[in-house]
């Protein structure tokens, strides 16, 4: 005899688990509200066992494994829909006797059905039966397809990213050493401009990863040379110091400076969503010796202090960032 209760908990648990995949795999807009819930719960308890600024492998391997996690709550989620549609429809049996299934055979073929083609050993007893074998099955293999598909984008993401902070290192390893770079006895070198008008592309592809692949801020570099936040952090100070610390007459044109800062700016909105640390203080502001031991023309440390003052709001939330990928300022 049927039971509607377990087939209409079965079918909710199949559309939830479904809804939550492709809300976490194709659209634009964030995680489904299953994989958002869980990975940041479990980011939250290794980012609290984890020492800031260590390169354990706590943290560094965090990623692949929530991202694997991911997969494997959509999979024991339409596994566990599915038995219990089949074992609430009483329509499994035995291939040889005919007899009615148990509940741990009903599993045994729900997992068959939905990952495989099955074995023959089991049965769909009716056409009802058989219709809904065969909605599970290709059910299945289209989950299994969107996992691997996006699987793949994440790590292609990934790789994007830290190719994107070893960019900024490569400008310098302090905001005011990336500003010092540029400037070459005069003025600020073309090629240190144009540097700048590169990476506001490469930076805003990947704000927009980190809205289309959540998961992607739970992969942690081992290293602060290849962290993004780490290096999204210095080059949002150095555009400060381009912007507000260097003298009216020396500074770059704003075409080059305001673009990076709305790129940044961008960035901190989409990878904040997924940020789970605790609102963070205000990050020590940039030093202007830097810009003056290289010969730089500065305004004066009280002039800077305001316009960095001015700042506060945006530079708390990239400190809340570097802070939630396990690094400090």
């Amino acid at each position: 005899m049927a039971d509607t209760l377990l087939i209409v908990a079965g079918v909710l648990l199949v559309l939830a688990v479904y809804g939550d995949a492709l809300a976490t795999t194709l659209t634009v807009g964030g995680a489904g509200p299953l994989t958002r819930t869980v990975l940041a719960r479990l980011w939250r308890l290794l980012l609290g066992l984890h020492r800031p600024d260590s390169s354990s492998k706590l943290l560094t391997g965090a990623g692949a494994g929530l991202l694997f996690t991911t997969v494997l709550l959509w999979v024991a989620g339409i596994w566990a829909g599915w038995t219990l549609v089949f074992a609430g429809s009483d329509t499994v049996v035995d291939a040889q006797t005919s007899l009615p299934a148990g509940f741990a055979d009903v599993a045994y073929y729900a997992g068959f059905t939905v990952f495989t083609l099955g074995v023959g050993d089991f049965t769909a007893s009716d056409p009802a039966g058989r219709f809904v074998t065969a909605l599970a099955s290709f059910g299945g293999l289209f989950l299994i397809t969107l996992a691997i598909t996006y699987l793949l984008s994440v790590i292609g993401a990934v790789v994007e990213r830290r190719a994107i902070a070893v960019r900024i290192n490569a400008l310098g390893r302090s905001s005011g050493e990336i500003v010092a770079k540029g400037w070459n006895g005069s003025s600020f070198s073309s090629a240190f401009v144009q540097q700048l008008v590169a990476l506001t592309g490469q930076l805003s592809t990947t704000a927009e990863q980190h809205l289309a692949y959540p998961v992607l801020h739970y992969f942690r570099s081992g290293q602060p040379n290849t962290a993004a936040p780490v290096a999204v952090g210095r080059l949002d100070d150095a555009m400060l110091l381009l912007r507000a610390g260097v003298a009216p007459d020396a500074r770059p044109d704003d075409s080059a400076v305001d673009p990076v800062r709305d790129v940044i700016a961008r960035y901190l909105e989409t990878a904040s969503a997924t940020s789970t640390a605790a609102p963070a203080g205000t990050p020590p502001a940039p030093d202007l010796a830097a810009l003056r031991a290289a010969g730089i023309p500065a305004v004066t440390d009280e002039e800077f202090a305001r316009a960095a003052e001015d700042e506060e709001p945006r530079r708390r939330l990239l400190h809340q960032l570097v802070k939630s990928n396990g690094w400090s300022w």
